[in-house]
């Protein structure tokens, strides 16, 4: 068996998409090999999920935000000789070491994102990664992170940088360029992508608004 932890799939965000797609890869692969494949999330409603990505369909259950039902979930399934579990996000990190305790042979992947290893974690998570058999980092800037910040070895790190949409390119494919509106600003345009929420701000959007004027005089 494989297990799958996760924070939350059935919601908007990059997390959540990054997510979906590693979902998605857990079930092709399980389904090829004729394993099993557990997908537990823990902030999702408590009934069972049915999702599809790019023709794959996965199932996974959510546990409505309970960390005590998510965690104990996580090790029965552990007990049922599984091979390898792969937490989504490291604050998923101190599950994936619990559940060592009762499949001590099984290997232990952790999934980070960017800023949630930035600044150093808390002892527990700390711990849980650097003692995981790998740690996936989507840019080296963050796989430099993992090593100085949390104390991971940097032969358990690997990049990994997350993918696009399966149907991405067929999408494109779809598309005819079109014009821009009438009133659309001549010259070089930028274009960012991101949530504009005050606990984003570290994405830069604003400082990339106050630098403009310096930059149009260059």
């Amino acid at each position: 068996m494989l297990i799958g932890l996760f924070p939350e799939l059935d919601a908007p965000g990059g997390v959540q998409r990054a997510g979906r797609h590693l979902a998605a890869v857990l079930t092709e692969f399980t389904s090829s090999r004729g394993m099993d494949c557990r997908l537990l999330s823990l902030n999702d409603s408590p009934e069972l999920h049915r999702m599809t990505l790019g023709g794959q369909e996965f199932v996974f259950t959510g546990c409505d935000r309970a960390k005590g039902r998510f965690t104990v979930t996580a090790l029965q399934a552990a007990r049922r000789k599984a091979k390898l579990v792969l937490a989504a996000h490291p604050n998923l990190a101190p599950v994936v070491q619990a559940m060592r305790f009762v499949a001590p042979r099984m290997k232990r992947i952790i999934c980070t994102h960017g800023i949630d290893v930035w600044e150093p974690l808390g002892r527990l998570r700390r711990h849980a990664l650097s003692h995981a058999n790998l740690v996936l980092a989507p840019s080296r800037d963050t796989a430099d992170h993992l090593a100085s910040e949390q104390g991971v070895a940097r032969e358990r790190i690997r990049v990994l940088p997350w993918a696009l949409d399966p149907q991405f390119e067929a999408l494109l494919a779809g598309v005819s360029k079109a014009a821009p509106p009438h009133d659309f600003p001549a010259g070089r345009v930028i274009l960012t992508v991101g949530r504009w929420l005050a606990t984003e701000r570290y994405k830069g959007m604003d400082t990339l608004i106050t630098a403009l004027p310096r930059l149009l005089t260059r």
